[in-house]
């Protein structure tokens, strides 16, 4: 009876293992940007077409806004985990930040990178790419979220995603997406 109860708690904690908490901090930010009433200003660009808007999401269009920075809590799935190559404290050359990084030659997310100042809790910006092949698609993304410090925590100031879809037999669709944030 011991054994199972160990096993238990070994896979419990086995489960709760996270590289980062995407969804706790994605989460976290919606929380912050609503109760804190933050105006956002966006332009959209696919095929060529551009599009501009500026309003303050709810809650919920908060959620809506940030839905896609979910999908990097894949890189925490257990069958995903062992194929990630981790390195943490390398230095940027663009800037005075650190960086820690998770890269799969093989995973849908291909690498992200943490950027940050001093510590991990000081974090200033995640960049992500996304690749995903098969016999009826191609599509990449880069996304990518930066920070200002505000109560000692990472809020989100500015956010973009950049791609490419490509389906057989149709042309290949470029799109854009930036979200400033007025803090």
């Amino acid at each position: 009876m011991l054994f199972f109860v160990l096993a238990a708690c070994a896979q419990e904690k086995q489960s709760t293992d996270k590289f980062f908490d995407f969804q706790g901090f994605i989460d976290e930010q919606i929380s912050q940007l609503s109760q804190h009433g933050r105006a956002l200003e966006k332009t959209s660009n696919v095929k060529n077409i551009q599009s501009d808007s500026a309003y303050v999401p709810s809650l919920d269009g908060w959620a809506a806004e940030l839905e896609l920075f979910r999908q990097l809590e894949n890189i925490n799935k257990p069958t995903l985990k062992s194929k990630y190559h981790v390195e943490d404290a390398m230095k940027d050359t663009k800037s005075n930040l650190k960086i820690r990084q998770y890269t799969s030659a093989t995973a849908p997310i291909r690498s992200i990178k943490f950027y940050y100042q001093g510590s991990f809790t000081q974090l200033k910006k995640i960049e992500a790419t996304v690749q995903e092949d098969n016999m009826l698609y191609a599509n990449g993304r880069v996304l990518t979220m930066e920070f200002e410090e505000e109560d000692r925590k990472p809020l989100l100031h500015y956010y973009t995603m950049t791609g490419f879809q490509k389906m057989i037999l149709r042309d290949t669709v470029n799109f854009s997406l930036q979200g400033q944030i007025d803090l």
